[in-house]
């Protein structure tokens, strides 16, 4: 009974994390668009812009680890529930 009480509440942390990783995704691509328009809209970019790119693109890289902790943290949970 344990090891499905365990099972579902991994299912659940999947879920909430395929949700999260779909909204990051639509955030990337959104920032990539961004990006891309950037040199076709101005001769010159702004200092503000070049510090937002900076800010996001840290963001991103942070944000990203955090997710592939987090389904590290769930495939290690899944495999002690397999050992039991």
């Amino acid at each position: 009974m344990k090891k499905n009480k365990q099972i579902n509440e991994l299912q659940l942390k999947v879920l909430r994390l395929y949700d999260e990783l779909t909204q990051f995704s639509n955030q990337c691509a959104f920032l990539c668009d961004s990006f891309a328009a950037i040199p076709a809209q101005q001769e010159f970019i702004e200092p503000e812009t070049i510090d937002g790119i900076e800010h996001y693109s840290s963001w991103l890289k942070t944000r990203l680890l955090e997710i592939k902790g987090d389904l590290r943290k769930i495939h290690e949970q899944l495999k002690e529930i397999k050992k039991i």
